[in-house]
């Protein structure tokens, strides 16, 4: 019974306490309530069995001798409880040794010497206790203890079978209009374009989106927002940058803002969202709101089971040992898409709007196989390299056979997830109306492999991380159109919108059906891309930056003050850093004044205006976010940034807000709505 007591204690610790003060939700499911309970049930199980083995090779043990042993399996629960504790509810499994033996000392003295206390005071009781609970028959004792772990059994099953319910309130909350499109939208987490056949890799890793991009347009110089999964996410479910929408490190979206998935679900669509990411993917973060179904690793077996100490102590180093180097609960996109078939064979009212983030060209790129062997096998010792240079800024170069290793085993993953996405879109196409069907295939980030120093991403903002794919095909799309003009992901939100809404919503001016449309000529506020990052580091080493890409220049601004100045159509891989080059300070100082400019005009509110800390001096929070002069003075208008998302108003349910009559003329005025 005290395994079971451990085991609710677990579950409400890991199930009440998010990973984040700033997060309202924990990071595991349901499951959580009878797998904890479950697990150290058995665990205390095998732990009594075995000391009462021991304890009665000489025969029956004494009284005496089970009180002691019901003390040592007290200090055995404290020692459980501190290290639960100790590592929190997100917390990762490494722990230092000196550390670890502290934490399992202290906690076995204080719950031994309070359980010594009390059956001290208790006396002679206590000893009768023990006398009469030896009354009790083993097999009693082990009738009992089955019953309660087959009732966690049987609950564990009940609570993961409805895997799709969906509640009424949860289903899209207005009538769709007549022959609306399905759209769908595929993130290909930590994928860069120029690793992919599509964008002219000389190895064939993505047949299926050159077949996609035959059938579509494909962009060809298409920028994310940020160089990590939160705020390219967010900014693509929004429109919004960064700095507007909030999302970062240690905050989740800010729910008042409007997504995609909301405004779609207005519309009439079923909305359903599958994400494979572990961490920024799960629907703490926000990223879940407007979805009516959401599935993310929370609500996994495997993922609740690696959130116990049991699986972060012992089975995850075990499984990363023997077994597999990266985290057990990750799922790949074949597990992924049998969760989303599933969904899509039983019917989702029509149209539906889906969203799919496949993690498998994430580190540590271990395919399954045979993919795990098409263009080279990945060393465990190229893994353990990039292993040991995390946390680290300016890390040296891996030797090149290592580095060689590395790149073979993310194009393998590369050609795994495409075949996979190969397969999410026969599904589709079987569907009743899938040719009615608007396919978005994009990346939230790229990956980089020591091009400007760091490997993975997270860290800067040049090309490799932030150059993505995008390719859109279906209904009204342009069939085998190249577009050379540069692009923002960020656009998508009113992208799928004006796609979706039948031109209910006044969009088309920053929707990229603008470059398709004939007539269409590219302005100046077309020629602007901009991209915000902080990464995740300490205090002593965090450095904020801010990016401009126009059709020229890659222009990039550290809080450092450092910064750099690439031409990126002549030097794509941004060898050459020209912001110290004399001829090139006048377009420094204008790049540097046109990004202040764009930041400034953006759309308040700024929930994280620590992001303009990579303006250094130039955009003081005095001047932008508390200058009466400055808020009142701004030109209205779309061409600032968030004007898409301003259209909705932040009272629910979603629905347009009344513009005021010059912003409607100004948006009818304009030739691509």
């Amino acid at each position: 019974m005290l395994g079971l007591g451990i085991g609710v204690h677990e579950a409400g610790y890991l199930y009440c306490t998010p990973w984040l003060p700033t997060l309202s939700e924990p990071g595991v499911g349901h499951f959580i309530w009878f797998l904890a309970p479950l697990i150290d049930l058995v665990l205390f199980i095998l732990l009594g069995l075995m000391m009462g083995w021991l304890a009665g090779v000489r025969g029956v043990p004494s009284p005496r001798t089970q009180l002691i042993l019901a003390r040592t399996l007290i200090g055995l629960a404290g020692v459980h409880v501190a290290w639960l504790l100790k590592l929190g509810p997100r917390r990762g499994t490494e722990v230092e040794l000196g550390s670890g033996l502290t934490t399992t000392l202290l906690g076995f003295a204080l719950a031994f010497v309070l359980a010594r206390l009390v059956t001290s005071l208790a006396g002679r009781r206590a000893t009768k206790a023990f006398e009469a609970a030896g009354h009790w028959s083993t097999r009693a004792v082990a009738g009992i203890l089955s019953v309660i772990a087959v009732l966690l059994l049987i609950g564990l099953g009940i609570d993961s079978s409805g895997e799709f319910t969906v509640a009424p309130a949860a289903r899209a909350n207005s009538s769709p209009a007549a022959g609306l499109p399905n759209i769908v939208l595929i993130s290909l987490d930590t994928v860069r374009a120029d690793h992919l056949s599509v964008y002219g890799y000389a190895r064939p890793t993505t047949p299926v989106l050159e077949r996609l991009a035959r059938r579509g347009t494909l962009f060809e110089n298409a920028t994310a927002p940020s160089s990590w999964t939160l705020p390219s996410h967010a900014t693509v479910f929004t429109g919004l940058l960064p700095h507007q929408h909030g999302a970062m490190w240690l905050y989740p979206l800010d729910p008042s803002v409007r997504t995609m998935a909301e405004v779609l679900a207005s519309l009439g669509y079923e909305t359903a969202g599958f994400n494979a990411n572990i961490h920024y993917g799960q629907r703490m973060w926000g990223i879940a709101q407007g979805f009516g179904i959401y599935r993310d690793d929370s609500e996994t077996l495997r993922h609740n089971f690696a959130a116990t100490l049991l699986g972060r102590v012992v089975a995850q180093p075990l499984y990363q040992q023997l077994i597999r180097n990266d985290l057990m609960e990750r799922r790949n996109a074949g597990e992924l898409n049998r969760q989303v078939i599933r969904w899509l064979e039983g019917g989702p009212r029509h149209p539906f709007f889906l969203f799919v983030n496949y993690l498998d060209a994430h580190h540590p790129y271990l395919a399954p196989p045979p993919f795990d062997g098409r263009f080279g096998k990945l060393s465990a010792a190229a893994i353990a390299g990039v292993d040991a240079m995390r946390g680290t800024r300016v890390p040296p170069p891996l030797p090149p056979d290592l580095h060689k290793s590395l790149i073979a085993g993310y194009d393998n993953s590369l050609a795994y997830l495409d075949d996979q996405v190969g397969r999410l879109l026969d599904a589709i196409a079987r569907l009743p109306d899938g040719a009615n069907t608007i396919i978005i295939v994009t990346a939230d980030h790229g990956e980089a492999f020591g091009e400007h120093g760091p490997y993975g991403h997270e860290w800067t903002l040049h090309r490799e991380l932030v150059h993505v794919p995008l390719i859109l095909a279906g209904p009204g799309i342009p069939e085998g159109l190249r577009i050379a003009h540069v692009a923002r992901t960020r656009e998508l939100f009113p992208t799928v919108l004006d796609l979706a809404s039948g031109d209910r919503f006044p969009l088309r001016y920053s929707s990229l059906r603008r470059f398709w449309t004939a007539g269409y000529r590219p302005t100046p506020w077309d020629d602007a891309v901009i991209s915000e990052l902080i990464p995740n580091t300490g205090p002593a080493h965090r450095l904020a930056y801010v990016s401009l890409l126009t059709s020229e220049w890659q222009y990039i601004h550290g809080s450092d003050g450092d910064v750099e100045l690439y031409r990126w159509p002549t030097d794509p891989q941004e060898k050459t850093n020209l912001a110290d080059s004399p001829e090139y300070q006048q377009t420094v100082r204008e790049m540097q004044q046109r990004v202040t400019e764009l930041l400034s005009l953006s759309l308040p509110p700024w929930r994280q205006p620590d992001y303009f800390a990579a303006l250094g001096g130039a955009l003081s929070a005095h001047d932008v976010l508390f200058s009466a002069a400055l808020q009142t003075n701004r030109p209205s208008g779309p061409r600032r940034i968030g004007t898409s998302q301003a259209l909705f108003s932040p009272d629910s349910p979603v629905r347009l807000r009344q513009l005021s009559p010059s912003e409607e003329e100004l948006i009818n005025s304009l030739p691509y709505r």
